[in-house]
């Protein structure tokens, strides 16, 4: 593996370390319109995901590239995060609309991922990506949905 696959590695290891944090952070608020059971299988899924890439970066022995590209993508965003969600915690429609930005992101940094495994043919991260950009699309897919929902419901009243 070289230092470029092993770097987008590090950036979807930051997004599926932040994508636990911001569903645990969010718990509450996503849970009301998620529900609990889907909020608890995405904080598991991102947590499995964050086992299976540290187990590659270990297997190909580039964890130092991968965890110095996790702390720099990570803060970033979180500082995006934080910047857009602010004190609103608790409001599930800025959390999905922030989602809406976090998803589109992790999809397009997979796409990277899985083009690269193309090349190398590392069958564990052929499974990975895809499942990956699936589970992230699908979020998408259904915080577009509910974002569609609260705009009918809110230009009601």
């Amino acid at each position: 593996m070289n230092e470029f696959v092993a770097k987008k590695l590090g950036e979807v290891l930051a997004f599926a370390v932040v994508g636990k944090e911001t569903f645990e952070k969010g718990k509450n608020a996503l849970s009301s319109v998620l529900t609990p059971k889907v909020v608890e299988d995405m904080i598991s899924n991102f947590s499995m995901h964050v086992e299976i890439i540290q187990k590659i970066a270990r297997e190909e022995k580039v964890e130092g590239i991968v965890n110095k590209k996790l702390e720099g993508t990570g803060e970033k965003l979180r500082k995006m995060r934080d910047l857009y969600v602010g004190d609103q915690w608790d409001n599930s429609t800025e959390l999905l609309e922030w989602s809406g930005f976090f998803e589109g992101a992790a999809i397009v940094h997979w796409s990277l991922v899985k083009g690269a495994n193309e090349t190398i043919k590392d069958s564990g991260l052929t499974k990975l990506a895809q499942d990956c950009m699936t589970l992230h699309e699908e979020i998408l897919k259904k915080v577009s949905y509910l974002l569609h929902e609260t705009g009918k419901n809110k230009a009601k009243n």
